[in-house]
This record gives C-alpha cells, sequence and structure tokens, in this order.
C-alpha cells in the first residue's frame, strides 16, 4: 500500500519567521512566537500577516489589549455561569473542570476551505459506499479490493449489524474528520469518525461564545454561519424517519449524565427541539421503539446515537452497561426505528481504512481522493510491516482496529518501548497494527493569561448527507494542543479549543432555524412528550431545594441565637435548634446531648466543618451536591436563568481557603446569600415556567419536602420539647419564614396555639402544612388519568385523608395538653401526616413513573399500560 499514500516528507518548511512591525495588534500577539518548523496560522514565512488574518488585526488593533482583555474575562464568566464542561457531568467527585475555550479564533479563508469541504464530502461519501458494502454484498472483498483477513479480523465487523436497510441506503449520514496541516499549508485527514461523531454542540457553543464577545469583528470579517448546516442536519434527520413518516419523533440517545459529552449532549437537544433521552426512556413493542412518558408510550422514529454501537443493544451484544435498549437492533433491523448513524457505522472509522481509501475510492468513484490522509500501512501486508519497522522511529505505530474512548493512552504507551520489543509485538500478529507518519501539525495562536502563546491545532470538521452529497460544516470544532510537549501521536491529546471562522468573500446572510413556514400549526396548551425518568428527576429537584432552603434557615436562625445575647441566658434555644440540627443530620447528635453553654466554644469550632463536609449526609453542602447533580441529569428542561442560579449556588457555597479561619459570621453571610439565591430559584419556577408537568413534579416536590420538614421541625421544636417558650416559638416562625404574618396578627404575644395553627392548619399561609397538602391535591388533579376506574386511587385516597385531617384538628384542644405535659395527640397527627406523605409520594411513582405498555390511543393494538 505504500505506493498509494501521498506523504509529507521532504515539504520546505521555509525561512526563519521575521517579526512583525510593532503596533497595538502586535501588543496583543507580542507573545507568540511562530515555530518555523510549521506552517503557522497567523503569519507568513516573512512575518506578514496571512491574508485571511489582515481584517481581524486592524479591527483588534483598534480594539486595544485592555478591552479585548475585559470582553474576555466577560465571556469566561458566561462559560463559567452556563455551565458548559467536559467531564462527568454534575458529579461533584469527579470535579468536572470548565470547558477550555480560547479567546482567538482561528481563521481560514473560503477559497481554501471549498476545497476541504469539497474533499470532505468526497471522503464521507466514499466510506458510506463502503459501509453498505461490507454490511451487504461485500463485492470489497470477493473483487479483492480489501483483504478479507483485514476484514474478518475487526471486532467490529459483528454479524447482527447485518441486515439494516436504513432509509436511502444511508449508512453514514453524519460523519466527521480530524483535520491537520503539514508544514506546506495543506490540508490532511488526521482520523476519520463515523460511529457517532461528538463535537458539533461545542463547536456551536465556542461560535455563541466568541461572537458575542467580538460581535462587531465577526460581522465585519464575514464569518460563515453555522445555521445552514444544523438546518441541514434537521432535515436529514426528518427524511431519515422509516417509513417516510411526516412529523417523525426524534430523539438524542445519550449515554448519560455521568458521561463526558452530556453537556453537548443536552445543549443540542434544547437547540434543536428534540428529546433527550436515556436506555431506561425507551421500551421495546412490536418491534418498535417507545418513548416512556407520563401520558403513556410515545413512538420513537429516529435515534440520534451517541453510544457506541455495542453498547445499544445488550440483547445482541451482552454489553455489561446499563444504556443500552433490549431489542433496539432488531427494531432497525425491520426498519420500524432510524438510528443515525447505523449501529455497526463505526466499523470504517478505524484507522486501517486509511490505507486503503485511494483504492476505495478508485473503485466506487472512478475518482482520486480530493483530500489525502496521512499515510498510512498495514501491517498486514508483509511489505507494509517491513516498511514500518525499517522506519518505525520515523512513524506512529498504534492499533489498526479503534477501540473508541480507550485508544489514546494504549498508543501512548506502544510508541514508548523499546524498537526490539516493539518489533517482536508486531511480527506476533501484525494484523492488528498500523504505523503511520508523523505530523508536524500547524502552530496558532492562542490566549493564554493575559498573553499569546502557542498551540498546535486539530481541527475537526462535521458533515451531513443531503441528496447524493454531504453538506460541511464551515469551520468546525478546532482543538490545541501542547507546543511546549507534542504527543508522538496522530491525533494528539486536546488541551483547548477554538472557534473556527470561514472568511466568505462578500456580506453573509443571516440564517436561522426558526422556520417561516406558512404551512398552519395546531394551537397547543401542553406538550405530552415528558418521559417519565425527566418527571421523576424534576419531583426530586423540587424536594432537595426545598430541603437545601430548610436546612439553611435553620441553621441561619441557629447561628443568629447561639451568637447573640439570649444564648449567655437560661434560654433554651439554643439547646432546642441544637437537637433539631441534629434531628435533620446537619450536626452529630453527640452535640445535642450536653449543655450548649459548655459545649459552645467546641460547636463554634467544628460547625463550619460540618457543614462542608461532602461526606456528612444531611450537611448542607452535601444537600447541594444532591441538588446539583439531580439538575443535571434535566439539564435540558432548566432555563438559562435558573441553571446559572444553580451553577453559581453550587460554586460560592464551597470551603473557603483555610477553614479554621471561617468563623460563625462568614458562615451566616454564606447562608444568607444560599437562601436569596434559593428564593430566586422559586420565583423564576413561579413566574417563569408554563404550567405544564414539568412544573407540577417540580411544584409537587417542593410541596411534599416542605410539609416534611415542617412536620419534622414542630416535632423537634415543640413536641419534643417540654413546654415551649415564647422565644422557642419565635424561633419556630422565623426557620418557616412566617414571623411577619404572626406579628402582623397578634403583635408580640407568642402562643403556641397560634403558632400551630399558622404552620399546620392555616390554609392561607403559604408555609403551612396545609397549603402544602392543598397544593399537592390541585396539582395531582391536573396529571394525565385518562384509565381512571370508579372511585378513588390510593394517592388520591391519601390525599383527602390529609386534607380532612388537618381541617378537622381542634388546635385548642391539642395544644390545651400541652400545658399537663400531653404532647402526644399533637404528636400523633404529626406521624400520622408524614407517614402519608411517604405513603403518596410512593404511589405517585408507581403510578406516573413506571409504564409496561403503550397506551391504547397511542399504540392502536389494544396494547395497554
Amino acid at each position: 500500500m505504500q505506493s498509494q499514500q501521498q506523504s509529507m516528507v521532504g515539504h520546505p518548511v521555509g525561512p526563519p519567521i521575521i517579526a512583525p512591525p510593532l503596533g497595538a495588534a502586535t501588543a496583543l500577539f507580542s507573545g507568540y512566537t511562530p515555530d518555523a518548523n510549521r506552517f503557522d496560522e497567523l503569519s507568513l514565512p516573512t512575518g506578514a500577516r496571512r491574508p485571511a488574518w489582515e481584517k481581524f488585526c486592524r479591527l483588534m488593533e483598534s480594539m486595544g489589549v485592555a478591552e479585548f482583555t475585559r470582553r474576555w474575562e466577560h465571556s469566561q464568566r458566561l462559560i463559567y455561569e452556563n455551565g458548559i464542561s467536559y467531564a462527568a457531568y454534575g458529579d461533584p467527585e469527579t470535579n468536572a473542570r470548565p470547558w477550555d475555550l480560547d479567546a482567538l479564533p482561528v481563521l481560514i479563508d473560503e477559497a481554501e476551505w471549498n476545497h476541504v469541504s469539497t474533499g470532505l464530502a468526497q471522503r464521507a461519501k466514499v466510506l458510506q459506499l463502503t459501509l453498505a458494502d461490507l454490511l451487504g454484498p461485500q463485492r470489497l472483498i470477493t473483487e479483492r479490493v480489501l483483504p478479507a483477513e483485514l476484514l474478518f479480523a475487526h471486532p467490529g465487523f459483528r454479524l447482527p449489524f447485518h441486515g439494516q436497510t436504513p432509509p436511502g441506503g444511508a449508512f453514514l449520514p453524519y460523519y466527521a474528520a480530524d483535520l491537520g496541516r503539514s508544514p506546506d499549508g495543506r490540508w490532511w485527514v488526521l482520523a476519520d469518525r463515523t460511529e457517532a461523531p461528538s463535537g458539533i454542540g461545542f463547536a456551536l457553543e465556542n461560535r455563541v461564545v466568541i461572537s458575542r464577545m467580538l460581535p462587531e469583528v465577526f460581522r465585519s470579517c464575514n464569518v460563515q454561519r453555522l445555521a445552514p448546516f444544523f438546518i441541514s442536519l434537521k432535515e436529514k434527520l426528518q427524511e431519515f424517519a422509516p417509513h417516510g413518516q411526516e412529523n417523525p419523533r426524534i430523539a438524542i440517545y445519550t449515554r448519560g449524565p455521568h458521561h463526558e459529552n452530556y453537556f453537548e449532549d443536552a445543549y443540542l437537544a434544547r437547540y434543536l427541539g428534540y428529546n433527550l433521552v436515556e436506555g431506561d426512556d425507551l421500551a421495546i413493542r412490536e418491534n418498535k421503539v417507545w418513548l416512556k412518558t407520563l401520558d403513556g408510550l410515545l413512538p420513537v422514529h429516529v435515534l440520534v446515537r451517541r453510544p457506541n454501537s455495542e453498547a445499544c443493544d445488550p440483547l445482541e451484544f451482552s454489553d455489561v452497561s446499563a444504556i443500552g435498549v433490549a431489542g433496539l437492533l432488531n427494531c432497525a433491523r425491520h426498519g420500524e426505528v432510524s438510528v443515525a448513524n447505523p449501529l455497526g457505522s463505526g466499523l470504517v472509522e478505524s484507522p486501517v481504512f486509511m490505507a486503503f481509501l485511494p483504492r476505495l475510492c478508485q473503485f466506487f468513484l472512478g475518482q482520486e481522493l480530493l483530500l489525502p490522509g496521512v499515510a498510512t500501512w498495514w501491517c498486514g501486508e508483509p511489505a507494509s510491516l517491513e516498511h514500518v519497522l525499517a522506519n518505525s522511529d520515523k512513524l506512529v505505530v498504534s492499533g489498526a482496529y479503534r477501540n473508541r474512548g480507550a485508544g489514546y493512552e494504549s498508543a501512548k504507551a506502544l510508541n514508548a518501548i523499546q524498537p526490539a520489543e516493539l518489533a517482536t509485538k508486531l511480527r506476533a500478529n501484525p494484523r492488528v497494527f498500523i504505523g503511520q507518519e508523523k505530523m508536524n501539525l500547524s502552530s496558532v495562536p492562542t490566549w493564554d493569561n493575559g498573553r499569546a502563546s502557542g498551540a498546535h491545532l486539530v481541527l475537526r470538521s462535521f458533515a451531513v448527507s443531503s441528496g447524493d452529497s454531504y453538506t460541511v460544516m464551515p469551520g468546525g470544532l478546532a482543538r490545541t494542543s501542547d507546543a511546549a510537549s507534542p504527543s508522538p501521536l496522530a491525533v494528539p491529546a486536546s488541551k483547548g479549543s477554538k472557534d473556527a471562522w470561514v472568511l466568505s468573500t462578500k456580506p453573509v446572510e443571516h440564517i436561522t432555524l426558526l422556520s417561516t413556514s406558512d404551512e398552519a400549526i395546531e394551537i397547543r396548551r401542553s406538550s405530552p412528550e415528558l418521559p417519565s425518568r425527566v418527571a421523576d428527576n424534576i419531583f426530586w429537584l423540587g424536594r432537595h431545594i426545598e430541603r437545601t432552603d430548610a436546612a439553611a434557615r435553620q441553621l441561619r436562625t441557629f447561628i443568629l441565637r447561639l451568637t447573640s445575647e439570649m444564648s449567655f441566658g437560661p434560654s433554651q434555644v439554643p439547646a432546642v435548634l441544637l437537637r433539631a440540627l441534629a434531628a435533620q443530620g446537619q450536626i452529630e447528635p453527640g452535640f445535642a446531648l450536653d449543655d450548649i453553654r459548655r459545649q459552645m466554644p467546641e460547636v463554634e469550632f467544628a460547625l463550619p466543618q460540618l457543614v462542608f463536609d461532602r461526606e456528612q449526609i444531611g450537611s448542607i453542602r452535601s444537600l447541594i451536591d444532591n441538588m446539583f447533580r439531580t439538575a443535571s441529569l434535566v439539564r435540558d428542561r432548566i432555563s438559562t436563568d435558573s441553571w446559572r442560579i444553580l451553577v453559581r449556588i453550587d460554586q460560592t457555597f464551597r470551603t473557603p481557603q483555610g477553614t479554621s479561619d471561617l468563623d460563625l459570621t462568614d458562615l451566616l453571610s454564606m447562608l444568607n446569600g444560599l437562601i436569596v439565591h434559593l428564593a430566586a430559584i422559586e420565583g423564576m419556577c413561579m413566574e417563569s415556567m408554563t404550567r405544564s408537568h414539568v412544573f407540577r413534579f417540580l411544584d409537587l416536590g417542593r410541596r411534599m419536602e416542605r410539609a416534611l420538614q415542617t412536620i419534622g421541625l414542630l416535632q423537634s421544636c415543640l413536641v419534643d420539647s417540654p413546654s415551649p417558650t415564647p422565644e422557642v416559638m419565635e424561633a419556630v416562625l422565623e426557620i418557616s419564614d412566617s414571623v411577619m404574618t404572626y406579628r402582623s396578627r397578634y403583635r408580640a404575644n407568642m402562643q403556641l396555639p397560634a403558632v400551630v395553627d399558622l404552620l399546620l392548619t392555616d390554609e392561607s399561609n403559604p408555609r403551612s402544612i396545609a397549603y402544602q397538602i392543598l397544593t399537592i391535591e390541585s396539582q395531582v388533579k391536573q396529571l394525565p388519568g385518562e384509565d381512571h376506574p370508579p372511585g378513588f386511587l390510593p394517592h388520591e385516597r391519601l390525599i383527602l385523608s390529609m386534607v380532612h385531617a388537618v381541617r378537622m384538628l381542634d388546635v385548642l384542644e391539642v395544644c390545651d395538653a400541652f400545658g399537663v405535659g400531653e404532647q402526644g395527640q399533637l404528636s400523633d397527627h404529626l406521624a400520622m401526616l408524614d407517614r402519608d406523605l411517604q405513603n403518596l409520594s410512593r404511589e405517585l411513582s408507581l403510578r406516573y413513573l413506571v409504564h409496561a405498555g403503550p397506551s391504547r390511543r397511542m399504540s392502536g393494538t389494544g396494547t395497554t399500560d
């Protein structure tokens, strides 16, 4: 195969780069020194700016470094507040890192890009034809275009993948390629991505951030828009639906919130208007894929797949992962669902095919490759094996077959062993290895801590099938690697990313994804497509928000009492509140056993540490972690403003540097800020959320948790406290945010019946238990329930029982019993409400969050839920 490879070796490098003239723009790049042995994206070998960069540099000169730095700092805050990350999303133990976007875009000339995009379209077409043949008639094998042993040794060549007939024969509707420049400036393909290419969401977010940061520069440079590509993507997915389905239901099938690309999946789902689903959200019935929702099972016609093929169907591949859907591949083979990309499409992204792509292009199209790949030799051929062994110091040796997500470290280790050991390894099983020419990637300026520095550039470009060709995204996701320690691998590990600008020679037309069709639409007031898993997570998000708020208010009231003058007197308030904190799990129970006055120095020292202890179940930091983790599971259902508040809570309520220096006054200030932020979230929910099922389940969670927290508060501070004093009652009202209401009615006259009435049976108080139960009743009545049997369902009976209990409670009678030491009646009443609320939570889960079959009205087959 060596004769078919184009090589980058031997191209002239050019003279040393001469520094450009001084000026304001030069100050922006003053720390940047191009590498004379590489193509530089910014500068010509003479030191002058490349033509594509001239206008950009002039505009940056007029802006100045100070203004550029100010704008970049603002944009970094936007990245931080939007929660853009690339790690195990929402899991505090993995320390999800913010997306590392560079302030400077990379600029590409339009004419140059037209050649690249034409080459990418050709390459994608060849790979699609290759996939269709290898998973079908296999002419490439029978006519000896490809060696049979190459294919049959491929771990991704699996029998179950055969028999699929995607609409229009589109075996590769979506394609990506990693590109790099050689020292002579030509673009080369470093790797093909055909399994489930990632990156378009990050490319879009990069564009959003940088175009907002430099709006006038973006417009003046006539940067080609990304919207046409996404329009083509939506059109392709629309026509990809089986049986020509009109208005198909399309879903993005994510690997879940613990995967590094979850942010991108959620972001794309919001941007494109698709459902974001996990394996547990889907069910297979009658060879069709169904989405589990509150209204029953709804058919899914197109799945935009993100997991590896083998992880999608445990029935076919006995996969140990929990993200698959048993029977999915059989549905695809029957043509009842279209999967983009089809299962098994990762077959041709293995680097071994790069050695044969020139031959494949000639076979299918009768053409030369317009965009060549980096020179590759498959060691399964004797001549290529000898070439790789003779030039191992000049080549990168790696596995011939890609193991998605695990190839980098193994290739790095392979290239670190001694030549003799490497030769032994290659000769033992040559078919599973390739050799590739080392690539001197181009250099590009990056903005690093207020100065320009160099990095190496890899550009991931994307293409979507359109008719008999492909539409290519202008630019793509530019990724940078460390220039100080270049990687020996063909595609180095990414250090950061950039926005890629393809500059047009004429003004760019404004294009939007928003439809301007004159076709009439049906007016709706609700959307039935709420997956049961999402409803469950939304419900628990509401509970975690309210639980965090209750804990913060209770701790704040305790600190206020502990640091006030009453803590030095005979008041029982600090001791009562300390026991309540222990019952809530915020502190160790041992602190509540002894005299608070003797323990106060120890409590003051230990309390800040306990508050921020993530391992302490019930600590405020652990509650925030649970809240943020649950919110991340439904990121696509949360508004941008609400998400920013959640991110701010997560990032600001953390252990300050030097915990020993944190006193109770500092902690009190942080608690005040936390309570304000939580109030902001609740305000956003009440004033901005449409009264849909999402709102109802969020509100159900909040109301249920608020009722349970109030029950616990009354039990700890009033029932378990002998003869509660006016100071204790005032503290309970303060925790419940009801002091102003009480004083407007009763002035400063603290009496137990009035306190119990306000917090337990007053239906006009938004903080009372009665108010929570009545709100729960109202929200539950609006949930789906078409198959309602005669009489009342279990959850309805529980609600009616609780409404009756709070309305029939004689507050004066139960409070009079306190005078003779009989708190049992109120205690029993609170215990009954607590038990019924817990049972209600379980009944709602069984009723709405578990589905076994398609509803009659959806399936038309008579199958019931």
